[in-house]
């Protein structure tokens, strides 16, 4: 690989650097200043941003390629958008009122979630997601309640029929889910029917339903469409809507919430 003498500017720069990755697998931080002719210092600030858009995968002072979003574990989604799932986290611990009980799906998202509302007292969390579980299981004031059934090992979850008829035999007065993707005019996307069917039995039995959708699951492709933003009473973002959405959204009279 020719190493690059002179700095490059910032954008043709970490475009290098995925490309590099993408072709040579997982590369040191040290490596990468050295070929670009940068501090690491500034290579950790480009990796850390290019993580956040998705380009690429870091562990332990090593720098790779994305994941395929298509299947990729339950680890490396976790690192996507994180701050911006991390202001919608924080925007539904404001929303949900204390002393109600709260239905919460599967997702990085929903953990986030979970963690801001572990000071909630007098809570009740109806769940399908073994990691919002392991998230509140030292919450002092929280109730928690399990869908039973098969646990689909990579996402630690429970969907399908199991979370279904979990879901199907509560009531909540609220529920958050978040989808595997969302189209620009507001159609909801998922990657299999199981999750589809978990989210519609969590949205059945709760009073008022709030959808999570960060930036990178705005146009974001996936096999399973069902169901519409505009079904839920309070549709959270950390980007401003689209007009399709936008309209669509007003019409249903749903609220809409956008976080920074």
């Amino acid at each position: 690989m020719t190493e690059i003498p002179d700095a490059v500017p910032l954008d043709r720069r970490r475009d290098r650097i995925v490309a590099l990755v993408k072709s040579c697998g997982f590369m040191a931080v040290e490596e990468l200043a050295r070929r670009f002719n940068v501090s690491v210092q500034t290579i950790r600030t480009d990796l850390r941003d290019l993580q956040e858009q998705g380009r690429v995968f870091r562990r332990h002072g090593l720098a790779g390629p994305a994941p395929d979003p298509d299947n990729s574990a339950y680890e490396k989604r976790e690192v996507w958008n994180r701050t911006g799932k991390q202001a919608i986290a924080a925007k539904i611990a404001e929303l949900i009122p204390e002393g109600c009980t709260i239905a919460i799906g599967t997702g990085t998202t929903a953990e986030l979630a979970a963690q801001h509302l572990s000071s909630h007292r007098n809570l009740t969390v109806l769940t399908n997601n073994l990691h919002v579980v392991m998230t509140l299981q030292n919450a002092p004031n929280v109730t928690l309640r399990l869908a039973g059934g098969t646990v689909r090992t990579r996402d630690l979850d429970i969907i399908g029929a199991d979370s279904a008829d979990f879901f199907g035999s509560m009531r909540a007065d609220f529920g958050i889910v978040s989808v595997g993707g969302m189209s620009d005019d507001g159609d909801l996307l998922d990657f299999n029917m199981d999750e589809v069917r978990a989210r519609r039995a969590l949205v059945s039995c709760c009073d008022h339903a709030i959808l999570m959708v960060d930036e990178k699951k705005m146009g974001r492709k996936a096999l399973c469409r069902d169901g519409h933003a505009s079904d839920f009473q309070t549709v959270l973002l950390n980007t401003a809507p689209g007009d399709a959405l936008q309209r669509a959204l007003v019409k249903a009279r749903s609220q809409i919430v956008v976080v920074a």
